[in-house]
């Protein structure tokens, strides 16, 4: 991970971009080759191929392309999704509470995803509501 920066504690800085480069933001981690990432199999997380960690909101700096991104909400409709207007990178869930955010660890610059230390998550059987295809296009029609 050549890209992280340490600070005076255990917790270094990560560069990250989505895929075009409209969005630059730096995270303040642990070490993400020690540290655990959530692999989660729910509906989202899988077709958004999200590796997710959870900083607080306060750990990450954006640099540009934050007040652009887009918002989807699923589900019960609490967490916005944020992803790239220009080439659709699934950035982050943010889950409006100031001290948690859900941060795409793949968006990281020169990440190493043989390295990480993956913790599996069962979201599909463990969150609700369960997912349908097309669930939220039927519920704006009705």
């Amino acid at each position: 991970m050549s890209n992280a920066t340490t600070e005076g504690d255990s917790k270094l800085w990560y560069e990250a971009n989505c895929h075009c480069g409209a969005v630059k933001y730096k995270v303040k981690l642990p070490n993400l080759e020690t540290h655990l990432v959530t692999s989660c199999n729910c509906s989202i997380c899988t077709k958004n191929g999200y590796l997710n960690v959870y900083p607080s909101s306060k750990e990450v700096i954006w640099h540009s392309g934050y007040d652009t991104l887009n918002d989807y909400r699923f589900g019960r409709k609490r967490f916005d999704h944020k992803f790239c207007p220009s080439c659709g990178s699934s950035i982050l869930i943010d889950f409006h509470h100031p001290d948690e955010l859900a941060v795409n660890v793949r968006m990281i610059k020169d990440i190493k995803i043989d390295k990480l230390n993956i913790r599996y998550f069962d979201g599909k059987h463990e969150l609700e509501p369960k997912y349908e295809i097309g669930q939220d296009v039927k519920e704006a029609q009705s």
